[in-house]
């Protein structure tokens, strides 16, 4: 992707530019929004959806889709939940949840590499049964009044800083740097790009396809809590909205839902992008229905945008194509 900022693609810079003009038009239109208060209000939320677009990030590098997280959130929370009750040890508690969203990251990875059924069927398969398994555990019963064992990840503050802006910005360098320079990072973006080309590589592409929705499940693991941590309760509506803010955060982080182009930065962006949106929404008094008609608008718009680019590269790529072939009666 053309670059004219060291480090940051074109598009990462249009979705940065989306989040300024954006911030401007609500601390326009709304007093409140720059209010310090305010702003560590959004942080707070946006974690669990920082964490888990980094995931759907790689995912939808590869070409995949996962729209079974919010389930998956939903049971590891539940179980956390338990334990937390149950007085386990803190580190014992965030080894168990990720392990669980590990296992079903595998899960999901393993029914579309091995068993060849669609991102979408196997995920929307799999987001049901969790589901069910969510209602199950908790017996139409919320689990209220847990310890503050994890809030200080979400709550809590460093030298004055919110300690989720240090969380969301540490995994985000973590997985800049997994991406940008370890082999499994080009791995992704080559399967995305062609799966016969990376086979012919060299590249193991069902073995990256399985990383790739094992790390997204450990992050959902890991995301339930700071989920825990920052309400102290599970609701049976647990990760209801995650799948499709994630997916939305991505894709207008500059994405390709085709595989192959996309970023961490532009997915940072994307979040805030989102995470502002719905701030700024509540603030206005507008009914969480047209939050969601406004995420589904900006899901189709920016994967409109991302068919014309594809049709404009390959336009372009057939044009040099043409231009190299040599003429008739020429040597």
């Amino acid at each position: 992707m053309k670059t004219f900022i060291p480090g940051l693609s074109r598009r990462d810079v249009f979705t940065i530019g989306l989040v300024l003009l954006e911030v401007i038009i609500f601390s326009i239109v709304s007093e409140n929004f720059l209010s310090s208060s305010n702003l560590r209000s959004v942080l707070r939320n946006a974690t669990e959806l920082s964490l888990v677009s980094i995931g759907m990030t790689i995912v939808i590098l590869m070409g995949g889709i996962d729209i079974s997280v919010g389930s998956a959130l939903g049971v590891v929370a539940i179980i956390v939940g338990w334990l937390i009750q149950a007085e386990v040890h803190p580190l014992l508690i965030g080894l168990t949840a990720i392990v669980v969203g590990t296992t079903i990251g595998f899960i999901n990875g393993s029914l579309i590499t091995f068993g060849r059924i669609p991102d979408i069927i196997a995920t929307l398969g799999m987001s049901n049964i969790l589901r069910a398994a969510v209602f199950g555990m908790l017996g139409g019963r919320w689990i209220t009044g847990l310890p503050p064992v994890f809030s200080p990840l979400v709550q809590g503050q460093l030298f004055g800083i919110p300690a989720s802006i240090f969380v969301i910005f540490f995994f985000y360098l973590i997985f800049w740097l997994f991406l940008t320079f370890l082999p499994i990072g080009r791995h992704i973006y080559a399967t995305g790009n062609s799966v016969e080309a990376a086979k012919l590589s060299g590249i193991d592409v069902r073995k990256t396809r399985i990383i790739g929705y094992m790390l997204l499940g450990s992050l959902v693991g890991f995301s339930s809590l700071l989920y825990v941590g920052r309400l102290g309760s599970v609701e049976i509506t647990v990760g209801i909205d995650l799948p499709i803010s994630a997916i939305a955060a991505v894709v207008i982080g500059g994405a390709s839902v085709f595989g192959g182009r996309g970023s961490i930065i532009g997915t940072l962006a994307g979040v805030f992008f989102m995470a502002f949106m719905k701030n700024g929404l509540l603030l206005l008094g507008i009914p969480s229905l047209w939050e969601r008609a406004v995420i589904g608008f900006l899901i189709i718009l920016s994967v409109g945008i991302d068919l014309l680019i594809n049709k404009r590269q390959a336009i372009s790529k057939f044009l040099r194509i043409k231009t190299r072939q040599p003429q008739a009666g020429e040597a």
